[in-house]
C-alpha cells in the first residue's frame, strides 16, 4: 500500500525530529552564534550609516569619529567568527546525527533475517547507506539552524527599521509573508519529487550493481545491447526526476528575487522622495541620511535570512524524502526481519552452554509461506550430545528446515519448542558462508573476537588447513581477496566452521558441511563435528553417508521418517 505525500511527509518529520532532538544542544549553539552575529550585522550597518552621517553632513573628520570606527571595525571583525562557530555547530551535531544513523542502520542489518537480506538489491542498500544519510546533512546543518534564524534575524532588523521609521517597517511587514507563503507552495511539489528521486536513485543504484555482478553471464548470452539500453533507460528516468526538481527550484529562486526586489525598490522610492521632500506624510519628515541609509542597508539583510531558508528549504524536501526511506529500513514491518542471534559474536557463557538443549517438532510444517507448504507432520525430539542428520533428494525443504530451526522463517502450522526457553543463541553454517576481504585472523575474530592466536592455530590445525596455510600461504595473516579469491571453495567453508569452534552456541546447525571437500578434508571436519556434539545440538543438512551413518537421529525429507540409534 502506498503512502499518501501527507503520511509520507509526517513519517519523514517524525523522523527528522526525533534525530534533531538527540542534537539539540549543538543545533541551539548554531542558532545562537546565529543570532549573535545578526547583532553584530546591526552594529555594523548602524555605525556605517551614522558615520556616513558624521562625515557627509556635518563635515566632521572621520579620524575623530574613533567609537563609530571601533564598534564597526569590531563587527566586522566578530560577524565570521560568530558565522563560522554556527557552521562548526550545525555541522557537528549533522556529523554526528548521520553517523548515529549509520551506525543503527548497521546494526539493523546484523539482525535482518538473512533472507529478507538476500531478497534486496546490494546497490539499493548501498545507495540508501551513502547517498540517502547525505541527503539528511543539508537538513540539520543548514535548514535547521536556519529556520530559527529566519525568524529571529529579520524581528531584529524589524524592530531597529520600526524605530527608525515605522512606514518602512509595515511595507517590509508587509511583503515578508510572500516568501514564506511561496516556499510552502512550491515545497510540496518538492518534497513529492524529491520521494519519487530517491526511490529512483535507489533502483537505478541496484540496477546497475546487478548487471555488473553478471557480467561475465551478460557476455556469455551476448546481451551487451539489450543491458546498455535497460541501463540507458532507466538513466534517462532518473534524469528527467532530477530536471523537474531543478526546475522547481529555479522557479521559486526567481520568484523570491522578484518579490525581494519589489519590495527593496518600494522602499527606495519611499526613502528617495521623503528626502527629496515629495512626500510629507507619517514620519517622511522624521528621515535623515542615517536612518534612510540604515532602512536601505538593513534591507536586503531582512530579506536574506528568508532567501536562504528557501534556498535550503530543498535540502528539507530532499531530506524529508531520504528520512521515509530509512524509517521503512528501521522500522520494517516484517515479523521476521528479526533473527535469534545469528552467528552472534558474544563468547558463549561456560554455564548456559553446559545445560542440556533440547528441541522439540510437534506436527510441524514449514514453508516459505503457507502457500508453499515443503514439510508437514516432523515430529521429533533432539537434545545435546546428539548429532541430528536431515538428508533427502533436493528441493524436499532441507534448508527451509535448517532456516526454521534458526528462526530465520516462522512454522506454516505445528510447534517448534527449544528448552529452555533463555536458550536462542544459533550458529549457522549455510552452504555459501560469509566470507570478508580480510586476513584469516579478522576472518575468524570477526565471529570470536575473544579467540587467541593459539586457539585459532589449533582449531585450524584440527580441520586440517594449519599445514596448508603455513605452507601455501602465510598462516594467519593469509588475505583473503574480493570474492573469497585466494583460497578454495573448501578451505573458505572450513574456514567458516572454525568460526563456530571457537564460539560455540547451544544449538549448531550446517548445511553441507563436507559438500566441497576432498576426503581427507571431510574426515577432519567429521571428526569435529562429532566432537563438538559433546557441548552442543548439531544439526546436519548432509548427503554425506558417513554422518549418516554416525547420526543419532535421522530425519529424510523424501517421507518425513525418522530414525533414532
Amino acid at each position: 500500500m502506498s503512502l499518501s505525500p501527507r503520511t509520507t511527509r509526517s513519517v519523514g518529520s517524525d523522523f527528522l525530529r526525533y534525530h534533531a532532538n538527540a542534537e539539540r544542544k549543538a543545533l541551539m549553539l548554531s542558532v545562537l552564534f546565529g543570532v549573535l552575529a545578526s547583532i553584530a550585522m546591526l552594529c555594523q550597518w548602524l555605525s556605517f550609516a551614522m558615520l556616513a552621517e558624521k562625515v557627509i553632513v556635518d563635515n566632521l573628520l572621520i579620524q575623530e569619529q574613533f567609537t563609530l570606527l571601533s564598534i564597526l571595525a569590531i563587527s566586522l571583525l566578530t560577524r565570521p567568527l560568530l558565522q563560522k562557530m554556527q557552521t562548526q555547530f550545525a555541522q557537528q551535531a549533522s556529523t554526528h546525527i548521520r553517523t548515529n544513523i549509520r551506525q543503527i542502520l548497521l546494526n539493523q542489518w546484523r539482525v535482518t533475517n538473512p533472507i529478507t537480506l538476500k531478497a534486496m538489491s546490494l546497490g539499493a542498500l548501498a545507495s540508501q547507506f551513502v547517498e540517502d544519510i547525505e541527503s539528511l546533512d543539508g537538513y540539520f546543518s543548514r535548514y535547521w539552524p536556519q529556520q530559527a534564524l529566519a525568524v529571529i534575524t529579520p524581528v531584529l532588523i524589524l524592530s531597529v527599521v520600526f524605530y527608525l521609521n515605522w512606514v518602512c517597517a509595515l511595507l517590509l511587514l508587509i511583503s515578508a509573508p510572500l516568501i514564506p507563503l511561496f516556499m510552502i507552495l512550491v515545497g510540496m511539489g518538492a518534497e513529492t519529487l524529491n520521494q519519487k528521486y530517491a526511490l529512483q536513485r535507489q533502483r537505478l543504484a541496484g540496477h546497475f550493481l546487478n548487471r555488473v555482478s553478471a557480467l561475465n553471464i551478460i557476455l556469455r548470452l551476448g546481451a551487451q545491447q539489450e543491458i546498455m539500453q535497460e541501463v540507458i533507460d532507466s538513466s534517462d528516468r532518473y534524469r528527467q526526476i532530477i530536471m523537474r526538481t531543478l526546475r522547481i527550484a529555479f522557479l521559486s529562486s526567481t520568484v523570491l528575487e522578484f518579490f525581494t526586489s519589489v519590495a527593496i525598490a518600494a522602499l527606495a522610492i519611499y526613502i528617495g522622495f521623503s528626502l527629496y521632500g515629495a512626500i510629507t506624510w507619517g514620519p517622511a519628515n522624521s528621515l535623515s541620511l542615517f536612518s534612510g541609509l540604515a532602512i536601505l542597508i538593513l534591507a536586503p539583510e531582512f530579506f536574506q535570512p528568508l532567501r536562504t531558508l528557501s534556498q535550503f528549504y530543498h535540502d528539507r524536501a530532499a531530506a524529508l524524502g531520504a528520512a521515509h526511506h530509512l524509517h521503512d529500513a528501521l522500522n520494517p514491518s516484517d515479523d521476521l526481519s528479526h533473527s535469534f542471534d545469528y552467528l552472534t559474536t558474544q563468547t558463549s557463557d561456560t554455564t548456559s552452554s553446559s545445560q542440556p538443549v533440547t528441541i522439540t517438532l510437534h506436527n510441524l510444517a514449514i514453508g516459505y509461506s503457507s502457500a508453499t507448504t515443503c514439510l508437514t507432520n516432523i515430529n521429533l525430539s533432539a537434545h545435546t550430545g546428539q548429532l541430528l542428520v536431515i538428508s533427502g533428494e533436493s528441493g524436499t525443504g532441507k534448508t527451509a528446515l535448517i532456516n526454521t530451526l534458526a528462526g530465520f522463517i516462522l512454522p506454516v502450522s505445528g510447534s517448534l519448542n527449544i528448552t529452555p526457553n533463555e536458550l536462542t543463541r544459533h550458529a549457522l553454517l549455510p552452504q555459501s558462508p560469509w566470507i570478508k576481504n580480510a586476513s584469516i585472523r579478522d576472518n575468524l575474530l570477526a565471529l570470536a573476537p575473544h579467540a587467541t592466536n593459539l586457539q585459532m592455530l589449533n582449531v585450524l590445525s584440527k580441520l586440517g588447513l594449519l599445514n596448508e596455510l603455513n605452507i601455501n600461504h602465510y598462516g594467519l595473516d593469509t588475505i583473503i581477496g574480493e570474492h573469497s579469491t585466494g583460497l578454495s571453495g573448501g578451505q573458505l567453508q572450513r574456514i567458516a566452521f572454525a568460526r563456530i569452534l571457537l564460539n560455540p552456541s547451544p544449538v549448531v546447525l550446517l548445511d553441507e558441511p563436507t559438500a566441497k571437500l576432498d576426503v581427507q578434508s571431510r574426515a577432519y571436519v567429521i571428526k569435529a563435528i562429532n566432537q563438538l556434539k559433546n557441548v552442543a545440538l548439531v544439526v546436519v543438512v548432509t548427503h554425506d553417508e558417513t554422518l549418516l551413518q554416525q547420526a543419532d537421529i535421522s530425519l529424510n525429507t523424501d517421507d518425513h521418517r525418522v530414525q533414532a540409534r
